[in-house]
This record gives structure tokens, sequence and C-alpha cells, in this order.
């Protein structure tokens, strides 16, 4: 990790730990004792705190000399469970390994999930919130996680800039922050104010969020379940039929096949062969394709025709690759990787 990236993240973990120190500080605190409690001047004290207001979204009331955090920003203490820290911690143990950016909130929020576990496992948790440290820094997904975040909690519209072949900006409404395996990331699930319709944003690609004023009420009947109900990963079907999907899994891997619910449309069939049948109803195949791909020679598909065609043409291509004793030129194997 480059100096760069370890600069943003201790900054990153120094707010972290002001903001826990405003925490537990009811009265507040002077710029004067935020300084002398965490070695920095007096100067820096007075930066951080409008970081925090600005980055952090912490609403700050100034008494007299004293900085307080508005009630309610803080939620209530919880005591866990043995049992419940335990499930909680294969909660950060997910997510620290799929995970691709710096999340300082995950890391701060496992370290204090370890609190409350016995002492003989809370090394466990300490080492699944560290993970969180070696991932790759960046302050605009700290900035925009925390902006959309505290818009979701309070309902309010936000303006977001977006990337994808262009940039453009637009007035959504959060309703959720849904996590992705198969991307690696988390995207937001907002109803777009101006097309009156539900869509996905990859938190990755939103270079700014900027929450309104303006709040919102979630569509009638709208429900972030019902929208993911036929998504393999993230995407919806925006209102097409879902694809009908038929895959033949050898029986090399029919145990496992069986063993896992991959998708709740999911029907098994044992077929006298010792195979086994898998059907599914999605509303992406592009999202599937590569799950298909993973299982190599031991997986075909039968249905659709055309997602039959598309899994075959990545297999003929990618066996072209290996047809020939010479590695492929390199402009070929750049152009092959960027299709990918």
């Amino acid at each position: 990790m480059v100096g760069g990236e370890f600069y943003k993240q201790d900054r990153v973990m120094r707010l972290l730990r002001e903001q826990r120190l405003f925490q537990l500080a009811p009265r507040g605190l002077t710029t004067k004792e935020l300084a002398d409690r965490m070695g920095i001047s007096q100067r820096s004290a007075q930066r951080d705190i409008a970081a925090l207001e600005s980055e952090l979204e912490m609403p700050f009331v100034k008494q007299g000399n004293r900085y307080q955090v508005l009630p309610g920003f803080f939620l209530a203490s919880i005591n866990f469970s043995l049992q419940e820290a335990m499930a909680l911690l294969l909660s950060a143990r997910l997510m620290a390994r799929f995970s691709d950016r710096f999340n300082p909130y995950a890391e701060a929020a496992y370290e204090k999930i370890g609190t409350v576990l016995p002492e003989k496992v809370r090394a466990a948790v300490a080492e699944a919130a560290a993970a969180f440290g070696e991932k790759r820094a960046d302050d605009t997904y700290v900035r925009v996680f925390a902006a959309l975040t505290r818009a979701w909690a309070d309902r309010r519209k936000v303006s977001i800039e977006y990337t994808m072949e262009r940039t453009f900006t637009r007035v959504v409404w959060p309703l959720f922050i849904e996590p992705s395996l198969s991307g690696h990331s988390c995207y937001l699930i907002a109803w777009e104010e101006k097309r009156q319709v539900p869509r996905s944003y990859r938190l990755e690609r939103i270079s700014q969020a900027e929450v309104l004023d303006a709040t919102f009420d979630p569509p009638l009947g709208f429900s972030v379940g019902a929208m993911l109900a036929d998504s393999w990963g993230i995407w919806s079907s925006d209102g097409t039929a879902p694809a009908e999907v038929t895959l033949v899994f050898a029986e090399e891997v029919a145990r496992r096949v069986k063993d896992t619910l991959w998708h709740p449309s999911q029907r098994t069939e044992d077929l006298p062969d010792g195979r086994v049948r898998l059907r599914l109803r999605v509303s992406s195949l592009i999202e599937l394709r590569p799950w298909v791909l993973s299982w190599g020679h031991t997986c075909e598909v039968l249905a659709p025709p055309e997602f039959r065609a598309a899994v075959q043409a990545e297999v003929d291509q990618a066996a072209a690759h290996y047809a020939s004793d010479q590695p492929p030129a390199k402009g070929r194997h750049l152009r092959a990787v960027q299709s990918a």
C-alpha cells in the first residue's frame, strides 16, 4: 500500500476515534479537549470537527466553546449474546473477504462488537476488523457511503454524480444499500425521481452525493426484496419477464449442487445417470453467466437457447487460447482481458 493510502486511512480512523470521543461525552468537547485527547494541535482539532460535520454528517451544535452532537445521531447501545455476536462475526468475515474498498465504519463497528465477546474469542473479531484496513483507501467512497447512509435513515433526497460511459447527475431517493458478492461491491437501490423507476447504482461509480433538504416517502408498495426477488445478484428485470434457465450438472458435483440453495427459485431433479437438473428463474443472464462458466465442463446449459449459445461462444473463445502451443500475442491477450 502506498504512503498516500496509509495517510488517508490514518486520517479516516482518526476521525472515527474522534467520533467515538464525542459519543462518550454527552456534554460535548472543546477543541482544546479534543486536541489533548488525540495528541494533535488545536487547529487540527478545529479542522477535524469541520470534517466530521461535512464528511461524516455529524450534526453539531455549539454551546459556548463546546461542540455537542445533536441527540439521536448515535444509536442506542445494544447488548449481544455470545451466539448473536458470533453471527455478526461471520458477517464480518464475509464482508472482509469480498469487499474491495477500505470501509472504516465496518472496521469500527466490528471492533465495538469485539468488546462484548469473551476475551478468548475477541481476537477473532479483531482479526476480521483489521482485515478492512488492508483494503484500498478511497476517501470519495467513504464520504459517499456516509452521506447515503444518513440520507437513507432520514429519508432525504440525494443528488448523485454517477459515471458509466459518461458522467451525469441525478436526484434519487435512497431506499437501501445492497451488497453484491459477484461484483465485490455495494449498490445503492434508489428511486429515480425524474423517470419514476427504481435503479441500482454502484457506490464506486458515485463521485459525489449531496444530501438535499427535501424529504421523500418510499413509493407505495415498493419493496427491495420484491425488486430483487428474481435477481441473481443485483440486476432486476426492469419490468421484463425473468428467464427460465435449465442447467444439467455432472454426477461428480451433483451432491454439492443439491446441498446448496443457490437461488430462491431453484428446483432440482435427479437424473437416472447420476446427474442433476437445476431449473432457475432469473432476471439477468449476464450476471448468471460467470457462475455457470465457473463450473467448467461439469455444467451444461440446456435453456434458454440464447444463453446456451452465449456460454458456448465463451467456451469456444477460451478453448482457442489453448489450441496453440504459443502464448497469444500481447495485443490479442489485452483485448481478451478488456472484454472479459
